[in-house]
């Protein structure tokens, strides 16, 4: 599958990122990925925090669990912009999230024998649901920060390693500066095995935070 650029329309995303190549084509071929990876409501956007950057300051993601027994493939799609129906601020559509993440799990990342750490999981869903959040055209725009204010993860069967599963994430509403989304892991078989629901409270422009 050829490569295709991030696109300037997510500015958040730094476009002049690349994003690599083995990571497109781990998940190219699975038939739970391969209809995001084809469709033209989705573009790859780089993982910002698995890059090692100067301006990268979440080390966890960039090198603690970059590795090739954790997570050695990782690939995030955006919904494009322009391509999202119109909905009411509390209905999201299951089969169009507004950002998917495709990750393969690694045996390091193990706490019981076989099965991610829980803490991994929460870590995986609150970064993709932060991404999610700061994707949009208004914290792009307002070149704003986000905070998480909380995190409810109900975790429904366990998540093996190896595996690779899939993270669907939505804004469900927004209200001022605090920001709700929710967010799914899946394995490849489309099983829930956990799922989140946060806040998120964006700082004020002028205020530095």
């Amino acid at each position: 599958m050829p490569h295709r650029p991030s696109s300037k329309r997510h500015a958040f995303f730094e476009p002049n990122l690349e994003i690599s190549p083995q990571d497109v084509e781990c998940f190219a071929s699975l038939p739970f990925a391969a209809p995001y990876l084809s469709s033209p409501l989705y573009e790859p956007v780089p993982f910002v925090t698995r890059y090692d950057t100067e301006g990268t300051s979440n080390k966890f993601f960039s090198k603690v669990i970059n590795t090739a027994d954790t997570i050695l493939h990782l690939l995030a799609l955006a919904r494009v912009p322009d391509s999202k129906p119109n909905q009411t601020p509390d209905q999201h559509d299951d089969s169009a999230p507004d950002f998917v993440v495709f990750v393969s799990l690694g045996p390091d990342l193990c706490g019981f024998q076989g099965t991610v750490h829980g803490g991994v999981l929460a870590a995986l869903l609150d970064e993709a649901l932060g991404l999610c959040a700061e994707s949009t055209e208004l914290v792009s725009k307002g070149h704003t920060r986000l905070y998480t204010a909380g995190l409810e993860i109900s975790y429904r069967s366990p998540v093996h390693a190896p595996s690779v599963a899939m993270i669907k994430t939505w804004v469900t509403k927004r209200h001022g500066r605090k920001w709700f989304l929710e967010a799914q892991i899946l394995d490849q078989d489309g099983m829930v095995k956990a799922e989140a629901k946060t806040l998120y409270i964006s700082s004020r422009i002028d205020a530095g935070l």
